[in-house]
Parts: C-alpha cells; structure tokens; sequence
C-alpha cells in the first residue's frame, strides 16, 4: 500500500493536471464561442453561395488550357496541439486512406502541425501552412487565389480539402470534398438573363466569391471542431480528474486516521506499562 507522503504527492500531480485541463478548458470555450458567433452570422450567405455555384456549375470556374495534369491537390487541415480526444487520430486515419486512393501522387499543402508530423512521419512531400485558431476572411482569400491559380492553369487536375466538418459541439466528421472543378450548372436556368458586358465576366467575380466564402465556411467549421473537441476532451479530464482526487483524499484521510489511531493506542499501551 502506497505511504501518506507518495499519496499527497500523487494528489498535487492531479490538481495540476486538473488545473491545466480547467484552464485550457475555459480558453477553448471562449474561443468556440467566438467562431460559433462568425459561423452563425455567414450560414445564411454560405447557403446562397453553395446554390450560386451548384447554378453556374463549371460554366464560369473554367481552365485557359487543354494540357492539365493529371495529379490532383489534397488540402488537408488538421491542428496545431493534441488534448482535443480523438480529433486528429481520426482525421489522419481518414486522410491516409483518401492519400493512398489516389492514382497519382497529390500536390499535397498541409495546415496544423499535427498534419506536418503525420507527413513527415510517412515520408510524404508536402508543403506547409500555418494555421490560425481563428481564421480571417483574407486569410480563405489567399487559399481561394492559390488554389484556382492551379486548377487555372492546369498544374493539378483536382482540388480536393481534407478536414473535419462541423456538425454541433459533439460531433465532427472527417471528410475529404471537391472543390474544385465544381460539378453541376446548368445554362438554361440563365438563359433569359442579359448580362453585361458578357456572360463569362458578369458571373466569374461573383462565383469567385461563392468559392472564397465556401473555403472560408470550411476553414471556420473545421477551427469550430478543434475547440469543440477541445473543450468535450478537457471537461471529461476535469472531471475523471475531481473523481481521482475524491477518492484519493479518501484514502488519505482514512490512513492519517488510521495513523492517529494507532498513536493513541500506543500512548495508551505506554501509559498502562509503565503504571
């Protein structure tokens, strides 16, 4: 049975823990609440930006050349730090079996250090990117211009983004979609339409910012995910955390008692000996 002294030296270890899991905790409600709030406010112009694209289709976000590669791009967005439960184990999981069902080796970009080490792990080449907790509007820009520059130009023949979709506080999946080209459109819903001064202008900048606001909703949805998982893996740890510490200061109550009890029965014993 362990000593009083390496009892109370277990009970501090665990209020430590717990103290870190409370504080990381409170941090990553915060934030999700934060993106929560940014999330609510563009789901209603992401929705009308997905039925914008699924109009147009491939009518607009077209190539300028016939000689396109056949190698696609993988966006896999994963995270920065664990203590978030089975958040990256199972989106790696998810990632390798999308990698290896490529017929061609992917042009592959990597956000989130948890990615870069799975890669590196795996002797894959990859380019990578940081990744923000809580990504700006400019930021889905960048990767939106990056992107379609090489879809445009015919380097990679596939856009596809790898990460975990959103779907409330307790549940993420892993999910690999398509971006780019974007199937569907059709143009006899805007055949009566007279647009200026021509189709292919009028409709290219307005799906170029469908297509930004679809990446950036992606990109917010997948950092919603991270620190709701977060949050889920700190509060069980808090708890299972309070549990250990319950039983343990139990136990270390009842050996000081049993210690207190033994002293006074030896006193007593002394004092009778010795009348």
């Amino acid at each position: 049975m362990a000593t009083l002294q390496v009892l109370r030296k277990r009970y501090k270890s665990i209020q430590a823990t717990a103290d870190m899991a409370s504080a990381l905790k409170t941090a990553s409600s915060v934030k999700y609440a934060r993106i929560s709030r940014v999330l609510s406010n563009i789901d209603a112009y992401s929705l009308a930006c997905d039925r914008t694209l699924a109009l147009f289709g491939n009518e607009v976000l077209t190539r300028k050349t016939k000689d396109v590669k056949q190698r696609n791009c993988m966006v896999l967005f994963s995270n920065d730090r664990g203590f978030c439960g089975g958040f990256n184990s199972e989106l790696l999981r998810f990632f390798d079996e999308a990698y290896l069902s490529e017929a061609e080796k992917p042009l592959l970009l990597v956000f989130g250090q948890k990615g870069e080490a799975f890669c590196k792990g795996k002797g894959l080449d990859y380019e990578s990117l940081p990744l923000k907790e809580i990504p700006a509007y400019r930021d889905a820009e960048e990767l939106t211009d990056r992107l379609f520059n090489l879809y445009e130009s015919g380097e990679v023949n596939q856009v596809k983004i790898v990460c975990q979709r959103f779907k409330n506080m307790m549940t993420q999946t892993p999910v690999c979609e398509t971006i780019l080209p974007h199937l569907g459109g059709d143009e006899s819903q805007t055949a009566d339409i007279l647009f200026l001064p021509d189709r292919e202008t009028a409709l290219r900048t307005p799906s170029m910012y469908c297509l930004t606001n679809s990446i950036y909703h992606i990109m917010l949805g997948h950092c919603a995910g991270i620190q709701a998982a977060t949050t889920i893996a700190m509060r069980n740890a808090c708890d299972n955390a309070e549990k250990s510490l319950e039983k343990l200061e139990i136990l270390i109550n009842r050996i000081r008692q049993s210690d207190v009890t033994n002293s006074v029965i030896e006193t007593s014993s002394y004092l009778v000996m010795e009348e």
